[in-house]
């Protein structure tokens, strides 16, 4: 039974590149990979998973950090919100 779970799981993963190689193609041949509004989405995002590492300190200490967090986290999931759309609107695939 666990082999079919494994294989399952391999298939998946097999699946995820090959749907990931064909965005990265499609991006690519838009020239979106050279864009600002690319890499800005990108950075946006780095900065998401940090304050997701972050929130098991942050919401451990005093009420100061916990809401520096909140908001750096309500201001960084608006930005990625208005850079996901500029990115929509520019190219449109």
């Amino acid at each position: 039974m666990a082999w079919i779970l494994t294989l399952a799981t391999v298939a998946f993963w097999i699946w995820l590149a090959r749907r990931a190689h064909d965005r990265a193609a499609e991006h690519a041949a838009t020239g979106m990979l050279r864009s600002p509004l690319y890499w800005t989405s990108i950075g946006l995002t780095v900065v998401l998973l940090g304050l997701a590492f972050a929130a098991r300190y942050a919401l451990a200490q005093d009420g100061a950090l916990i809401w520096a967090w909140l908001a750096a986290l309500g201001l960084t999931l608006i930005a990625i919100f208005l850079v996901r759309r500029a990115l929509k609107w520019r190219y449109p695939i």
